[in-house]
C-alpha cells in the first residue's frame, strides 16, 4: 500500500518536497493507517510530519479513549501531536446545524488553525463512493457528481484511491490496533445506511463498483474543472464595478451562466449551495427590474442594483438614528460611518466626490444641526422644484438597500441636504464666500457611494 500511495502522491502532485504535513488523526483505522504510511514515506517525500486530534465534546468516555490513544500512538512514533477540544452539541444548538455538520465545521476550523502547511485527511475510495451515493440521494450537480477531490486548498487526501479493506490489511500486517467509533455501526445516519444496506447490494452486482465509480468521479472532476475555468473567464469579462453586469451574464449560455452563479455562491462561503439558490440568482440576473434581492445562508445576500449583480453580507435594515451634528467637527453615526464638517474659503480646493456637499456658511451660527436617516415625507428644494427624498433617490439610481443609510442633514428641523445627492437650494453657497463642507465617510469603504448619479461638489 505504501508504494501505491507514494505513486499517487507523485502523480497527483499532492505533496511537494519539503512540505509540512499535518495528519488529521481521529484514531480510527483510516487515519492511523495514513499516519503510519506517511511516516514510512517521509524520508522519500522529504516532508515534516505532525498530527492533530480534536475531541468534539460528544461520545463521552469513548471520545476520551480516542484522544488518549492518539496521544500514546504519536509518543511511540515520535510524531508531534496537537490535541484540541470543542463543543459540537453547543454549536449545533446555536446554529441549527446537524451534530455531524457542526462537528465537521469545528474539526476543519481546528485543523486550519493548528496546521502550518498541508492537512492530510484519510478519506478512502469507499468513502468516496458513499459520498457520491449520498449526493445522488439528496440531489446534486456536476461538482457533487465528482465526489471528494484529491486536493482542495491545503487539504490533501493520499488514500482516496485506496480501498477500505486494503487499509485494514495494511494495519494487520503492521500489527497496529486502532479505535472503533460505535456510532459507525448505527443506521440512524444516511451515510451509514448507504454503507450497510445499499453498497453491499450494488457490489453484489459489480464487485469492482468502487473502482468504476472512482474512474467516473475522476472524469467528472476533470470536466468540472474545465467548465469552472470557462466560468471564471466569463465572470472576469462581465465584471462591473463591485459586482457583475446582469446583461453580460444573461447573454451567456444557460449552462455557463449556472456555473458562474454557482462559483459566486461558493465564493460567499457556501460549501454546498443548493440548486434553489442558483435558480434564485438566475432570476435576479434575468428579471430586468432595477432592484431586487435574495437572502442567502450565513447572513449573506445577493442583490440586483439596476444592471449590477452584487453579493455580500446582508445589509442592516435599520436606518440612521437621529443625533446632533458637530458643526464644524466630526460626528460618528450609529452604523459606523462618520461625517466631517469644516469651513473653507475656496470650494475649488475641496475634494470633488459624490460623498461631499457644500452649504451656506452663514447657516452655522446658532442654528441647531442634526443628522438622521430618511423618513417618509422628507422633501428637498431643487432647481426644478420640490421633490421627496424617496423620489430623488430613485431618480439618482440609489440602490434600495442604501436609501435608508444615507445621512439626511437637518438645520432647525429643515432638510438641508444629503451628502452624495444634493443640497437644498435654500442652503446652497452663494458667490465666492466661505462655505461649510460636509464630507460623508461610509462604514463600508469597500462599497463606495459612487455607484449612483449624484452631484459632485
Amino acid at each position: 500500500m505504501e508504494q501505491e500511495v507514494y505513486s499517487r502522491i507523485l502523480e497527483q502532485a499532492l505533496i511537494s518536497p519539503g512540505a509540512d504535513v499535518t495528519v488529521a488523526l481521529s484514531g480510527g483505522a483510516d487515519s492511523v493507517a495514513l499516519l503510519l504510511c506517511l511516516r514510512a514515506l517521509a524520508p522519500r517525500l522529504n516532508v515534516r510530519l505532525r498530527a492533530a486530534h480534536l475531541h468534539h465534546g460528544i461520545r463521552g468516555a469513548e471520545a476520551d479513549r480516542d484522544a488518549a490513544f492518539c496521544a500514546a500512538l504519536c509518543r511511540r512514533l515520535e510524531i508531534p501531536l496537537v490535541l484540541g477540544r470543542a463543543d459540537a452539541p453547543a454549536r449545533a444548538a446555536r446554529t441549527g446545524e446537524s451534530l455531524e455538520l457542526a462537528a465537521r465545521t469545528l474539526r476543519y476550523r481546528f485543523l486550519e488553525a493548528v496546521s502550518p502547511g498541508l492537512i492530510a485527511t484519510a478519506h478512502n475510495a469507499d468513502d468516496n463512493a458513499e459520498t457520491l451515493l449520498l449526493h445522488l440521494v439528496r440531489g446534486t450537480g456536476p461538482r457533487g457528481l465528482g465526489g471528494i477531490p484529491p486536493r482542495r486548498g491545503r487539504i490533501v487526501r493520499p488514500l482516496l484511491g485506496t480501498r477500505r479493506q486494503q487499509i485494514l490489511d495494511y494495519l494487520a500486517r503492521q500489527g497496529q490496533d486502532f479505535c472503533q467509533d460505535s456510532t459507525n455501526r448505527e443506521d440512524d445516519a444516511l451515510r451509514n445506511r448507504l454503507r450497510h444496506r445499499v453498497l453491499p447490494l450494488l457490489l453484489a452486482e459489480n464487485p469492482r463498483l468502487i473502482e468504476s465509480l472512482g474512474h467516473t468521479m475522476a472524469l467528472q472532476r476533470r470536466e468540472d474543472e474545465w467548465l469552472s475555468a470557462r466560468a471564471e473567464e466569463a465572470l472576469a469579462e462581465s465584471r462591473q464595478g463591485a459586482g457583475w453586469s446582469c446583461a453580460a451574464l444573461a447573454a451567456l449560455d444557460p449552462v455557463l451562466l449556472g456555473r458562474c452563479l454557482l462559483g459566486l455562491l461558493y465564493a460567499q462561503g457556501l460549501e454546498s449551495p443548493g440548486a434553489v439558490y442558483v435558480r434564485a440568482l438566475e432570476q435576479l440576473v434575468r428579471s430586468g427590474g432595477p432592484s431586487a434581492r435574495v437572502d442567502l445562508p450565513g447572513n449573506r445576500q445577493a442583490r440586483r442594483e439596476y444592471d449590477t449583480l452584487l453579493l455580500g453580507p446582508r445589509p442592516s435594515a435599520q436606518g440612521l438614528t437621529e443625533q446632533p451634528l458637530a458643526v464644524p467637527g466630526r460626528t460618528d453615526l450609529s452604523d459606523g460611518s462618520w461625517i466631517l464638517t469644516y469651513v473653507t474659503k475656496n470650494l475649488n480646493f475641496c475634494p470633488k466626490k459624490l460623498s461631499t456637499i457644500a452649504l451656506k456658511c452663514d447657516m452655522i451660527g446658532a442654528s441647531c444641526w442634526r443628522v438622521r436617516g430618511r423618513l417618509p415625507g422628507d422633501r428637498i428644494c431643487l432647481p426644478g422644484g420640490s421633490k421627496t427624498l424617496k423620489r430623488l433617490m430613485i431618480d439618482r439610481r440609489v440602490p434600495r438597500h442604501l436609501r435608508h443609510r444615507l445621512p439626511v442633514l437637518l438645520c432647525d428641523g429643515t432638510v438641508a441636504g444629503v451628502p452624495g445627492l444634493a443640497a437644498d437650494l435654500r442652503f446652497r453657497p452663494e458667490g465666492e464666500g466661505p462655505a461649510l463642507v460636509v464630507e460623508y465617510h461610509p462604514a463600508e469603504e469597500s462599497r463606495p457611494l459612487g455607484g449612483y448619479e449624484g452631484e459632485v461638489l
